[in-house]
């Protein structure tokens, strides 16, 4: 009689050992950050293939079923790690520096739109929020911002494209800025203004961001 062989969770382990591999090498070759969650990858595939070579028999159920346990794992932690997706509506025609100041006790309510976190940005240009960062990072491009009239009418804002070489230095664009703590006060902080010389004589520096944490 042939021997039963665990095909399906080695070839699992196999193929997501390979792409683990794959996916730190080009990591590497692109100077790209190092990701922990390449190595768990390959960890992944390493753990199903003694799994299949050092049980025998193993059901065809059991198989897909540790076949698949791990990337679901994986894919509740990417979720869990992976920054919100944030919409920030901005008095009409403020300019100068935003600051978000998060897991203030007392701070704003969270507020919702489907899976969109609400910033509602007060006049001042600095809103203290009950949210805290998820994951531990900010989703640059693809976060939203809105100039809102008193009616509630909003009006988009285009991103500030740095490195493009055709730059917009005429209108009111969003300039990003950075994402850290004070004091133990988390916060991220960006600029609503014209990107043209007059932009960059004003104070807009990480230290104004910690003197208004600081002190209003």
């Amino acid at each position: 009689m042939r021997q039963q062989t665990n095909k399906i969770l080695l070839w699992t382990g196999l193929i997501t050992l390979i792409v683990g591999i794959g996916l730190n090498i080009l990591m590497f070759v692109s100077q790209a950050w190092p990701t922990y969650l390449f190595f768990i990858l390959c960890g992944i595939g390493i753990l199903q293939i003694l799994i299949a070579l050092g049980f025998k028999n193993i059901k065809t159920g059991w198989q897909i079923f540790w076949s698949i346990l791990p990337f679901l794992t994986l894919y509740g932690l990417i979720a869990k790690d992976s920054a919100s997706y944030d919409i920030f509506l901005i008095p009409e025609n403020y300019r100068g520096q935003v600051v978000i100041e998060y897991g203030v006790q007392d701070g704003t309510k969270e507020e919702y739109e489907g899976k969109w976190r609400v910033y509602r940005i007060p006049e001042s240009g600095h809103l203290k929020t009950t949210f805290t960062i998820k994951g531990n990072s900010i989703r640059l491009s693809g976060s939203k911002y809105y100039y809102v009239d008193k009616k509630g009418n909003r009006k988009e804002l285009k991103h500030f494209c740095e490195h493009c070489e055709d730059k917009d230095t005429t209108s009111i664009q969003v300039i990003y800025g950075s994402l850290g703590t004070s004091n133990n006060k988390s916060f991220q902080d960006f600029i609503i203004d014209i990107p043209n010389n007059d932009y960059k004589n004003k104070d807009y520096s990480i230290q104004k961001t910690f003197d208004r944490l600081d002190n209003e």
